[in-house]
């Protein structure tokens, strides 16, 4: 439905957003669709991207569901997981000449959603069923730990069935981690490379 879709887009642009201002600080701002060509941006600083990021995210939560239709599906837990690590991001102390004034806030906000997404996953009983891949959408991807799985699939029928497929092309988030599998077409599952951030939201 349309609030399911809200949310979606509002995830993925802060998810995004937050992926580029851990990186690379501020960025340029685009938030509405573009008639012309653009050719000039003005860059936004690290407070004013965060604040979209984290803006983005509440929005995202508003809207999606507490459970997921099907597998793959964005929920309220994914939207709450990024969402404390926005408000950490921003408490950090290499923010600490602008974060003043919102730091001690942040981090109880970061507490309290990070302890309501632990509260609806129960932790894999052995840590290496996580990584014991066999398959695409195998049974590691269903453990109760995952937060967000989004499913992959080189059948050319289901190519675009998912707009996370696409962007994202494969990704895993636990609740300790975020593990994207890169994959294309031509890619063999032995090849498949694996990527993992440790990102701690407690």
């Amino acid at each position: 439905n349309k609030n399911t879709y809200m949310g979606e887009a509002y995830f993925l642009r802060g998810f995004n957003y937050l992926k580029l201002v851990s990186q690379y600080g501020g960025v340029p701002l685009k938030l509405t669709p573009s008639e012309t060509p653009e050719r000039e941006f003005s860059r936004a600083t690290a407070e004013e991207t965060l604040q979209q990021v984290i803006d983005d995210l509440k929005d995202a939560y508003t809207y999606l569901p507490e459970t997921a239709s099907m597998t793959g599906k964005m929920t309220k837990d994914a939207a709450a997981h990024f969402l404390a690590k926005a408000y950490l991001l921003r408490a950090s102390e290499i923010n600490d000449d602008w974060n003043g004034a919102t730091k001690e806030e942040d981090l109880k906000e970061a507490l309290r959603l990070a302890r309501e997404v632990i509260s609806h996953h129960n932790l894999a009983p052995n840590y290496a069923d996580l990584w014991n891949y066999t398959e695409p959408n195998g049974a590691n991807e269903q453990l109760d730990e995952i937060i967000l799985a989004a499913q992959f699939s080189s059948d050319k029928a289901t190519e675009v069935i998912s707009v996370i497929s696409i962007m994202f092309l494969y990704t895993r988030i636990c609740l300790k981690c975020s593990v994207i599998l890169r994959v294309n077409a031509n890619t063999s599952v032995s090849e498949l490379p694996i990527i993992c951030t440790m990102y701690m939201i407690w």
